[in-house]
């Protein structure tokens, strides 16, 4: 019998709450995920309902039925942890102790959040203002990680690049508690190159030598409807992009970062997961 992708990599996806968050395991384990990612809330609103004592218990007993390794949890897109602008900093820490506290009721791995944008701020004062705010909302005593994702370089947006994100992780004092999501499409429109087997190993080469592995705790997979050092943020299915599967089939073959939660955030979701599968499958043969 063929060797399927989700018996190779640890494949994931955005996974939908829809009828109930308790019942994204289930979805999941449609797709033969062994892990996936969800909202724990509306990522366009700053409030949220709390979670239901019943709710986070179907979820965790569903996620234990069906063996799932990691739980990432993507925090609201309106945390801009890079501004400078005051009053918006203290919306921002309550809104990610907000995520924290629920990936923590459910019992998640981690919380993956964009840095943001500086606006006119210098890059140095954006990050400055992103570890500012880290260092205020991580805590001792919670479990998640919180992950920075690696920006496409749109607009002023920080974490571009690998030295940018290390320079945040410098500046953090529970380093324990942070990691980085690999954005492959994100990686690409930043100008790092994935697609030669070279160029991949200079680009992981680079990530180790900034920031180590220990801090690489998982990635986005997705293809872009843009070229690489485009600055745009356009994801695409798996292959049908400008990565194209040459690209993932670095990522699939890669020893030292098998296992690590590979969470599909393609453009038609839950639709066309089995397309991405399918073509991901296709490496493999």
């Amino acid at each position: 019998m063929a060797q399927k992708i989700t018996d190779m990599i640890n494949l994931g996806g955005h996974i939908s709450t829809g009828g109930g968050i308790e019942l994204s395991p289930d979805r999941a384990i449609g797709f033969s995920f062994r892990s996936f990612q969800l909202f724990s809330k509306n990522q366009m609103q700053w409030k949220a309902k709390p979670l239901g004592k019943e709710e986070i218990e179907l979820f965790k007993k569903s996620r234990r039925k069906n063996n799932i390794s990691h739980v990432m949890i993507h925090a609201s897109y309106l945390l801009n942890s890079a501004t400078s602008d005051q009053e918006l900093k203290g919306k921002v820490m309550e809104g990610l102790k907000l995520e924290i506290e629920r990936a923590d009721l459910l019992e998640a791995d981690s919380v993956t959040y964009h840095p943001g944008s500086r606006k006119d701020a210098s890059l140095e004062q954006g990050i400055r203002n992103v570890i500012s705010i880290l260092n205020v909302v991580l805590k001792e005593e919670q479990n998640v990680k919180v992950l920075i994702e690696n920006s496409a370089g749109q607009g002023n947006s920080v974490g571009k690049t690998f030295q940018e994100l290390s320079m945040i992780i410098d500046g953090i004092e529970l380093k324990d508690k942070i990691g980085i999501c690999f954005d492959t499409c994100h990686a690409w429109a930043a100008g790092y190159e994935l697609v030669s087997r070279e160029g991949y190993a200079e680009t992981m080469d680079d990530l180790k030598s900034n920031l180590g592995m220990k801090y690489l705790i998982g990635f986005h997979m997705n293809d872009s409807k843009k070229g690489k050092g485009f600055n745009v943020d356009r994801h695409e299915q798996i292959g049908m992009g400008t990565i194209g599967l040459e690209g993932f089939r670095n990522f699939v073959y890669d020893e030292e970062i098998r296992g690590k939660p590979m969470i599909l955030e393609t453009p038609k979701g839950e639709e066309g997961y089995m397309e991405d599968i399918t073509r991901l499958n296709s490496i493999l043969r």
